[in-house]
């Protein structure tokens, strides 16, 4: 499974993904550029530090031992979105989705992971199903948890190095996407 690198990277790229094609609700004052109504929010650091949050925010269930289980699946997105939309109304519908998918970036990374702990993968599905699930791909190495070894320290490096090689382009590339908009 991802280490916070990686799921931070997804965040952000799924957040600017989804949050430049998604039609959002007008500003207050309409910006006019080329005589065509934009309606699309600029992209600020402040999004693109709760994209990264919001991409680890499911491992918070390490604190209660409950890690792969409820808050790695669709139901936790969907009350993710939820709260959202209660804290900043429904005239910002768009930014309730757009943290949804953030978070569920999450998910999606650490079923592409490897797991090593019983039950394999993560309850993607729950409320619909308590099963877990975990592709066959093993795109992340597992993280290494035994900090006091000098080879769980050498392991994650590793593997927070692959996770750049991989997400670092697509987060790039989902930045200057989100920038052109």
């Amino acid at each position: 499974m991802p280490s916070p690198i990686g799921h931070a990277l997804a965040g952000i790229a799924v957040g600017c993904l989804v949050g430049s094609r998604v039609s959002g609700e007008l500003p207050r004052r309409p910006l006019w550029q080329g005589g065509v109504l934009q309606r699309r929010e600029r992209l600020t650091p402040r999004s693109v530090m709760l994209f990264g949050i919001l991409g680890i925010l499911p491992d918070i269930d390490f604190l209660f031992g409950q890690h792969s289980r409820y808050t790695h699946s669709i139901g936790a997105a969907v009350l993710i979105g939820a709260v959202v939309l209660a804290c900043v109304g429904w005239s910002h519908l768009k930014t309730a989705f757009v943290a949804s998918a953030a978070y569920s970036s999450h998910v999606l990374l650490d079923w592409l992971g490897t797991d090593t702990t019983i039950p394999y993968g993560v309850m993607a599905f729950w409320p619909l199903t308590d099963a877990h699930f975990l592709s066959e791909q093993g795109w992340f190495p597992m993280v290494c948890r035994e900090y006091w070894s000098g080879n769980c320290w050498l392991h994650n490096i590793g593997g927070a190095m692959w996770e750049l090689i991989l997400l670092v382009p697509l987060t790039g590339f989902a930045l200057y996407l989100r920038s052109t908009d």
